[in-house]
C-alpha cells in the first residue's frame, strides 16, 4: 500500500486538476491493468494507431509509474520510438499478466480517505459499487488539462522498451533478422531472450543446447575462448536453413545423459533470437542483424545463481564464471556489442 501511496502523491502533485474518479481510475490500473480495453484485439489496434496519429506534441515522460508491476506509457512520446503493432502487442502481453482482485481493489480504495472529505469518498463508492466498480474515464477536467493518451503496460516491458523498439526497427528489414543476446551468467539473457519472442512471435534458440559432444572436447578446443559451444551446428541447424528460407530444425544436448533430443521444427518466421553464452562469438557475430551483450553486477550474479542452489552456484564460481570472463576479455563481448544491457 505505501507504493501506491506513494504513486498516488506523484500523480497529484504532477497533475493537479486530478479529481477523486482519476484516483480511482489510477487505483484501478494498479490493480486490475489495462486490459479492459482488449475485448478486441483488432479494434484494440486500430484505436491505438488512430490515437497514435493524433496525438499532440507534448512534454510528458514517456513511463509515468501506476504501480503492482505496471507502468503508463504515453503515446505522443512513444509514438516515434516503436511502431503501433508492436506497442499493442506489448499492451495485449501485458493485459494477461494482470489478475486483480476485487477484494484487493476495495482495500486499496481505502487510500482515498486521506486524500478527500470522508463523505465526498462514500458518496462517490456507494454510487461506484452499485455500477459494478467499472473501469473509468478520466474526469473532464483531467482531459482538458492533459489530454491524455496513453496505454498500461508492465513494468518488465518499459524496462527493456529501448531493446523493444531497436528489435521493433530492425523487424522491418527484408530477410530473416537474427537477434543475438550474449553476457555474463545470471545476466538475464533467457528472460531478455523470452520476452522479445513472446512481443515479436519469433524463433527462440539457446546456446545451452548446443554445449560440445564428447567427440569435440579436445584440449585445443577447450583452450579456445568460447570453444566449448558447438558453433558449428548452431550454424548447420539455424543461421543456415533460416537464411536460406527453410525451416530450420534442432536438437538440445543433454550434458548429464551425453544424448541428442529429437529433432524440433521451428516455422519461418521473420524474427529469430538467439539466446546464451557464447551466441556472439566472433564466429558468428556476422550472422546477426542486432547483437545485444547483457550484464549485471557479481553480487546481483551471486544472489541470482544461488537462488538456483548451492550446488548449481558452487559450480559455476568455480568453473563456468571463469571460463565466461575469459570468453568476454578475450573476445571484447560488450566492445563489439550493439548494445549493452544494465539488469
Amino acid at each position: 500500500m505505501e507504493e501506491l501511496r506513494e504513486i498516488l502523491r506523484h500523480h497529484r502533485a504532477s497533475h493537479p486538476a486530478m479529481e477523486l474518479r482519476d484516483e480511482v481510475k489510477l487505483i484501478y490500473q494498479n490493480e486490475f491493468g489495462g486490459g479492459h480495453l482488449i475485448a478486441d484485439p483488432e479494434e484494440g489496434l486500430r484505436r491505438l494507431r488512430q490515437e497514435l496519429d493524433g496525438c499532440p506534441g507534448g512534454e510528458e515522460p514517456l513511463f509515468e509509474p501506476v504501480g503492482g508491476g505496471s507502468v503508463r506509457v504515453n503515446l505522443a512520446p512513444a509514438s516515434g520510438r516503436v511502431s503501433a503493432e508492436t506497442l499493442f502487442r506489448v499492451f495485449y502481453l501485458s493485459s494477461l499478466r494482470v489478475h486483480g482482485t476485487v477484494e484487493g481493489f476495495r482495500e486499496k480504495l481505502r487510500l482515498l480517505y486521506e486524500l478527500h472529505d470522508k463523505d465526498e469518498v462514500d458518496a462517490f463508492l456507494r454510487e461506484y459499487e452499485a455500477a459494478g466498480y467499472p473501469a473509468l474515464s478520466h474526469s473532464e477536467a483531467y482531459r482538458g488539462a492533459y489530454a491524455p493518451a496513453y496505454r498500461v503496460i508492465g513494468a518488465e516491458y518499459a524496462r527493456f522498451f529501448n531493446v523493444i523498439s531497436a528489435v521493433d526497427r530492425f523487424s522491418r528489414f527484408a530477410g530473416p533478422v537474427f537477434i543475438g543476446i550474449d553476457g555474463m551468467c545470471a545476466s538475464g539473457k533467457t528472460t531478455l531472450g523470452t520476452m522479445l519472442s513472446e512481443v515479436f512471435e519469433a524463433n527462440l534458440f539457446h546456446a545451452d543446447d548446443y554445449f560440445l559432444p564428447p567427440e569435440k572436447r579436445t584440449k585445443e578446443r577447450f583452450a579456445q575462448p568460447g570453444g566449448n559451444m558447438d558453433r558449428e551446428r548452431l550454424t548447420r541447424e539455424v543461421f543456415e536453413p533460416i537464411n536460406a528460407g527453410r525451416p530450420a530444425s534442432t536438437r538440445s544436448f543433454d550434458c548429464g545423459t551425453m544424448e541428442y533430443s529429437d529433432p524440433r521444427q521451428h516455422p519461418t518466421r521473420r524474427v529469430n533470437i538467439v539466446e546464451g553464452s557464447y551466441s556472439l562469438h566472433p564466429e558468428l557475430r556476422g550472422f546477426y542483424t542486432l547483437k545485444i551483450a547483457v550484464r549485471t553486477d557479481s553480487e546481483t550474479q551471486l544472489r541470482r545463481l544461488a537462488q538456483r542452489g548451492h550446488d548449481y552456484l558452487g559450480s559455476f564460481i568455480a568453473r563456468w564464471i571463469p571460463l565466461e570472463e575469459q570468453y568476454i576479455a578475450a573476445t571484447d563481448l560488450y566492445g563489439n556489442a550493439d548494445m549493452v544491457v544494465d539488469t
